[in-house]
């Protein structure tokens, strides 16, 4: 659950102490929203698909699992894709929000209000440490916008439904190819099997 920081203080232990339950089907995790920024970061490994939000509005996402089981990079609680593992998993347990304030996932396991010596400071007053710091998060919701901006142009009649995950249907286009992320999208759906 994830909730704005205000005043308090967090800090965050290790992955290594936890059984990867922000990689999970069965605790929930199925995407990831995704800016134009990160088509290319991620078209290699993930799915690039769609959503419609509630009022409409095309969403490009990636699949993280099938709803039930880990993500496909998970091996032994570690992930095999590390390097080169997308934004969310980069900025968890924190997120990005439209209001562009910080956010973070009080459910994780290894993010705590009281100090200890094995644990590292996350956030005090609303302030991030170098460690955690990204300008996204103060910068999100212009990103977002200029996300939504290109992808309102593209006709909602291109768009297939290819499955259905917990509810949530996901869709790939099928007009034509005019621009990069669309290529980035086309190509990063020989790694949907890998999702299922």
């Amino acid at each position: 659950m994830f909730i704005a920081v205000k005043k308090q203080t967090f800090y965050f232990g290790d992955c290594k102490n936890c059984e990867a339950k922000c990689c999970s089907g069965k605790d929930g995790i199925v995407f990831s929203q995704i800016l134009l920024e990160d088509f290319e970061k991620v078209y290699k490994n993930f799915p690039i698909v769609f959503i419609f939000g509630n009022l409409g509005y095309i969403k490009p996402v990636i699949l993280l699992t099938n709803g039930k089981d880990y993500c496909p990079y998970l091996k032994d609680f570690k992930c095999t894709i590390y390097e080169n593992r997308p934004t969310v998993c980069r900025n968890y347990p924190l997120s990005a929000n439209l209001d562009n304030k910080i956010y973070i996932d009080i459910i994780c396991p290894e993010v705590n209000t009281n100090y200890s010596k094995e644990k590292k400071l996350i956030v005090r007053n609303e302030k991030l440490t170098p460690s955690f710091y990204n300008d996204l998060y103060f910068t999100y919701q212009d990103r977002y916008i200029q996300t939504h901006e290109e992808l309102e142009k593209l006709n909602k009649n291109n768009f297939q439904e290819i499955i259905t995950i917990n509810d949530i249907k996901f869709f790939k286009y099928i007009g034509a190819i005019n621009n990069n992320f669309l290529e980035y999208h086309k190509l990063s759906l020989k790694n949907f099997d890998n999702f299922l």
